[in-house]
């Protein structure tokens, strides 16, 4: 069979901002192994290398930086740093439809979706039986079905109501569908995660690849964060995740460590192997060194955090203090003499970034017993202080379902900074005006961010409204 692509959403789904005052280079390039054009696609060879291509696609702005900035920028652990006006107006809450970010991570998500389905359509088609035999082709339309409905999962949580494709687009008409309901891009969700858990592989050392145990851990932090949470499908999903055969990783500061990539305790990571492999990560010299001021910068308030809970391990191995004072740039909210940066991020091109590790799961299955019984919160505390003995801290002090509540919240905080969680966690447990606007400076001035309801969301690109008539 032949195999003809075609544009989703928006062309040009893969350019790249020029960051103004960056000296690195940050032309995008084709994937090696992404099929285009019209080729033929006859043999397993063919199918895998169509899968690798979704695999690759996954390498854009959004899955290398813009994770964080919309997951830790946004909310209270970072400032936007820099000099990006976009990323500025997310900081600030002063968004508008023309937001370059906004308007990136909606192409590069619509994008990573119309790889998905060109999988989802075209591998039934292939006549190889030995995809059949081997049961490579459901692993394959398993692996592309649980990528799609990652991406969907990203854009409903970002965007709100927003087209549902699933289907590789052959016509102007195709490509202007107007909007569907949260609900049903949530039961989408569901139903390609489900295909997904029969379907894709059980384990796999490369922890890029999407297998059961990603399946399993998206849909439980999707029953979490529905309009409706299903607090006895999230604690039934974290479970299949956590019988998956995951652990904790002893040392967190060793998380963050290369020597462990594809840890026992990662359960999803998009791989990177650096200037001459085939993906390079240049995020992390975007967000820490010297010469001009650096992105994503770590707030007054998680520091804050990281101190009052005398979180010395985590917060060391979060955030990297220097004196910046020779730098020809300004900052309104801390000293340059002892500016933080992440610390998470510490080989240029080379650190990989978690997307999934069993430390969310575990914290997430905490927060379900606690919302599903008042008296839950015993059985939560014994999660909570597992975790919190890994980084040599003492149990928690909670001893009832809303001081529990407020305390997973800030354990997934502290564990979790600048993995891309926070701010969807503030949205899912209805906190983030609240926290938002309680927020103050390094002096305990308020920031003043006012933030209020139609603010949670980002606004749908002004690109998209202009070219497609039925999303207004």
């Amino acid at each position: 069979m032949n195999l003809k692509i075609y544009s989703l959403i928006a062309a040009g789904a893969f350019v790249l901002s020029i960051q103004s005052g960056c000296k690195k280079d940050f032309l995008s390039k084709d994937p090696i192994d992404k099929i285009t054009g019209e080729v033929a696609l006859t043999d397993a060879a063919g199918a895998n290398k169509l899968m690798k291509g979704v695999y690759d696609g996954m390498y854009n702005d959004y899955h290398i930086w813009d994770f964080m900035t919309n997951g830790d920028v946004i909310s209270d652990n970072a400032y936007a740093g820099g000099d990006n006006p976009a990323n500025i107006q997310l900081d600030l809450f002063t968004t508008n439809s023309t937001n370059g970010n906004v308007d990136r991570d909606w192409s590069s998500l619509y994008s990573d979706i119309k790889n998905a389905n060109e999988v989802i359509e075209n591998i039934p088609k292939v006549p190889d039986p030995s995809l059949d035999a081997s049961g490579r082709r459901n692993q394959i339309l398993g692996e592309a079905s649980g990528i799609r409905a990652y991406m969907y999962f990203n854009i409903v949580r970002l965007y709100g109501a927003a087209p549902l494709i699933l289907k590789t687009p052959t016509n102007l008409a195709d490509t202007q569908q107007p909007k569907v309901a949260i609900d049903k891009i949530y039961a989408q969700i569901i139903k390609d995660l489900e295909f997904a858990v029969a379907n894709a592989s059980a384990t796999s050392a490369n922890k890029g690849i999407f297998t059961k145990g990603v399946a399993n851990a998206l849909l439980a932090k999707v029953y979490a964060t529905m309009p409706s949470p299903d607090w006895t499908k999230v604690n039934q999903y974290c479970d299949a995740t956590i019988a998956g055969g995951y652990s904790l990783f002893p040392n967190f500061n060793g998380l963050f460590d290369i020597a462990n990539k594809n840890n026992s305790e990662s359960i999803w990571e998009l791989q990177f192997q650096g200037n001459g492999g085939e993906h390079g990560n240049w995020m992390p010299g975007i967000i820490t060194g010297t010469g001009w001021k650096r992105f994503n910068t770590p707030s007054n308030d998680l520091v804050k955090a990281f101190d009052d809970e005398g979180d010395l391990i985590r917060k060391n191995s979060s955030v990297l203090f220097r004196n910046v004072s020779s730098d020809g740039w300004s900052d309104i909210y801390w000293p340059k003499s002892n500016y933080p940066f992440i610390n998470k991020y510490r080989a240029d091109d080379k650190s990989d970034n978690y997307i999934l590790r069993l430390a969310d799961i575990l914290l997430l299955k905490a927060e379900a017993l606690n919302e599903i019984s008042s008296a839950g919160w015993v059985q939560s505390k014994v999660i909570v202080d597992q975790i919190r003995a890994r980084v040599k801290l003492s149990g928690t002090p909670a001893a009832d379902q809303a001081s529990m509540r407020l305390a997973i919240e800030k354990e997934r905080r502290l564990e979790l900074a600048f993995e891309g969680h926070r701010w969807f966690d503030l949205l899912r447990t209805n906190r983030a005006i609240a926290v938002m606007n309680a927020q103050l400076d390094g002096k305990g001035a308020p920031l003043n961010y006012n933030v209020t309801p139609e603010k949670l969301l980002f606004p749908i690109p002004q690109k998209e409204i202009d070219r497609n008539p039925n999303i207004r």
